[in-house]
């Protein structure tokens, strides 16, 4: 396998991030991102992976980032998510379960099943998908794409991490995985699918770039919203949130290059942080942050650097 495609987690800002990205990987160097025979997608990287799957172009993805909101809004699935709860009382039980939730997915080992009975009690998640929105299966198709898509989430009873696709004959359908790989713990209802109650992949590693290398690709390009341009400035209170998955992304690069893989990873700049923000469910600046990410990819890619990794991968060098 020579060439495989990662895309982390982060949210509606790292949506915008990757189509910019990825609008100006295939622009400049004419990579079609989902030639990649691997896509590895993660929260964020989820959607945008999936859509990348069932036909839709860089230019796309890049249009609809930059578009008039209520155009992102009907992409994105806004009117899918419905509030959980509807009285004072429900919302404490979900508070409560949503702790829960939130906890269980940050420990990393097996602990017993909780009974039912307390799970109907005390519902992990703020919001829900409503599942009879007539637009979910326009949006995300049941059936997975011939070519290989990986979707990550964490079941939060054994702590480990799941791999959606990888099986020749998933379980979970598109949707569903998709779904489970965005369900921020504590915010979005946990996933049920086989008897595993799934969370946000984002929690074992916003890029899970370690299975791209474990699967024998060459050639990665990673595109990691959540991390931040190591070789610039940038001011501290910017980088809060971005610190851990910075140095988990670097112990992954380590990894796959110790297996032979040659990895171009775009990451904010100093100047892009700022048009980010703190919160990445926001729905606001997309398009800018869209835009800032192309202009900061084209520059990487003017890169000695840059130039002669892609220039491996185009002139098959690395096969």
């Amino acid at each position: 396998m020579t060439f495989g495609l990662v895309l982390g987690a982060g949210g509606l800002v790292g949506i915008a991030y990757h189509a910019g990205v990825l609008a100006a990987l295939e622009d400049v160097t004419g990579i079609v991102p989902n030639d990649a025979e691997l896509i590895v997608g993660t929260s964020a990287g989820s959607v945008v992976g999936a859509h990348l799957r069932m036909g839709r172009s860089t230019d796309e993805l890049y249009d609809l980032a930059r578009a008039h909101p209520d155009v992102q809004a009907v992409e994105r699935g806004d009117d899918m998510f419905q509030r959980a709860w509807r009285t004072p009382v429900g919302l404490v039980r979900r508070g409560i379960g949503s702790a829960f939730v939130v906890g269980r997915s940050l420990v990393r080992f097996p602990m017993p099943r909780i009974p039912a009975e307390l799970r109907s009690m005390f519902p992990g998640g703020f919001y829900a998908v409503d599942g009879d929105d007539p637009m979910l299966a326009e949006r995300l198709p049941a059936r997975w794409p011939e070519e290989a898509l990986w979707l990550n989430a964490v079941d939060i009873r054994t702590g480990r991490r799941v791999v959606m696709g990888r099986a020749a004959d998933p379980q979970e359908t598109l949707q569903q995985a998709v779904l489970a790989s965005c369900a921020v713990p504590g915010w979005y209802q946990p996933v049920r699918v086989g008897g595993r109650t799934l969370v946000d992949g984002g929690v074992h590693s916003t890029t899970n770039l370690d299975l791209a290398a474990k699967a024998g690709c060459r050639f990665i390009i990673g595109s990691v919203p959540m991390g931040f341009d190591p070789s610039a400035n940038h001011k501290p209170v910017r980088l809060i949130g971005r610190r851990f998955p910075n140095r988990s992304v670097e112990a992954e690069i380590v990894a796959a290059r110790g297996q032979g893989a040659q990895v171009l990873l775009f990451r904010p700049t100093a100047a892009e942080l700022p048009i980010h923000g703190p919160n990445g469910m926001r729905s606001s600046d997309l398009d800018r942050v869209a835009e800032a990410a192309f202009e900061a990819t084209t520059g990487r890619l003017a890169t000695t650097r840059a130039k002669e990794l892609v220039d491996q991968l185009v002139s098959g060098s690395l096969v």
